[in-house]
């Protein structure tokens, strides 16, 4: 039976006879786990006054990992997530074809997945795990829709305003269909020749829209979202309030899924050192609003999935370091480590679904 104690008389060994939550009601240390001196100074920290424990037993299980999603929920969004990326290659290659924009329909798609998500702590994990190997353009363009709801949600962007970013984000790549596959698609970097008419995607798109009658709004989307907060961006070298809220929050979502996500030149890059990357070397290109909010949020998505260090241990992200978000807590069988006292040691893959560390 348990006993309450106080937690300044914790001690290592003793078996938690209750749950550990996180201050966002994310599980820590579950039941049955067996405490050690990190635990207790978590536990001391998060603000436990009384903690239910039993001295530890012989035959007591000193280890159990919890899952951060449910393996079966997932492959249901992925067969959902196939069919969504199917449907905007229809919607794309009918704007294309000089059709006009169905707004309800495109909004749809993006909708469809997020009703089936749940929550972005959900989302974040499952784009993680999504195979994006032929149709890059319509996976990312869906990706990237979806990242814009949750953003909007972050920022409380009113609901017509963050309707119109979801469906901008959804067809803001549309101009890659007037680029060709092989520069695309190309291994190598691009030459000055090949990087010229990517850039021109963006007119394309916009072009395009115009010809299908979305609204300006929906347009200003495709051909902005490169601009960037120091005037280095394209087309036209807008700098800070000169881009629209649209074009800032699809840059946002863009950049990461495009870093998040295989390219054709490149694997995709650990989300922590994406992190990592947005912390010290993009409040001149990103807008810093957008960026602070999205740099506070999202590395808690990734709380309860399996990594991989750079040394070679797995373990289970428990914690957040709000200070250095790319260098959160893991949890391993030998206990709590920390990954901001680990020098030259980072999180360098995030396991799949279902994975044990």
């Amino acid at each position: 039976m348990g006993l309450g104690r106080i937690a300044d008389e914790l001690q290592p060994g003793m078996i938690l006879e209750q749950d550990i939550y996180t201050r966002d009601k994310v599980l820590l240390l579950a039941r049955g786990s067996v405490i050690n001196e990190e635990h207790i100074r978590t536990i001391k920290r998060l603000g436990y006054k009384h903690v239910s424990v039993r001295p530890k037993e012989q035959e007591a299980v000193d280890f159990s990992f919890w899952h951060h999603i449910d393996e079966s929920k997932f492959h249901q969004f992925e067969a959902s997530y196939s069919g969504s990326r199917d449907e905007l290659n229809t919607v794309m290659k009918n704007i294309g074809n000089g059709q006009q924009v169905d707004m309800e329909q495109a909004y749809r798609i993006p909708s469809a997945l997020l009703n089936k998500v749940g929550s972005p702590y959900n989302l974040f994990a499952y784009l993680n795990n999504i195979n994006q190997v032929d149709d890059y353009t319509c996976g990312h363009c869906v990706n990237v829709s979806i990242l814009c709801s949750v953003i909007c949600k972050w920022l409380d962007v009113d609901e017509a305003t963050s309707k119109d970013i979801v469906i901008a984000g959804l067809l803001h790549d549309l101009g890659n269909c007037n680029i060709s596959p092989g520069i695309l698609n190309k291994p190598g970097k691009p030459t000055s020749e090949e990087w010229e008419e990517i850039q021109k995607h963006t007119i394309y798109g916009y072009r395009m829209l115009e010809m299908a009658k979305a609204p300006y709004n929906i347009r200003v989307g495709a051909l902005m979202h490169h601009e960037r907060e120091d005037g280095s961006g394209y087309p036209t070298g807008l700098k800070g309030e000169q881009i629209p809220l649209i074009a800032k929050v699809i840059a946002m979502a863009d950049v990461y899924d495009a870093m998040t996500s295989n390219r054709p030149h490149r694997e995709k890059i650990c989300p922590f050192k994406v992190i990592d990357q947005f912390q010290h070397s993009f409040f001149n290109l990103l807008d810093t609003k957008i960026l602070m909010t999205f740099l506070n949020r999202v590395a808690d998505c990734y709380v309860g999935e399996m990594v991989r260090l750079s040394d070679g241990r797995t373990g289970q992200v428990v914690v957040i370091n709000l200070a250095y978000p790319a260098r959160p807590m893991v949890r391993d069988r030998s206990g709590v480590i920390n990954m901001v006292n680990e020098k030259g040691v980072e999180i360098v893959d995030i396991l799949p679904v279902g994975a044990d560390a």
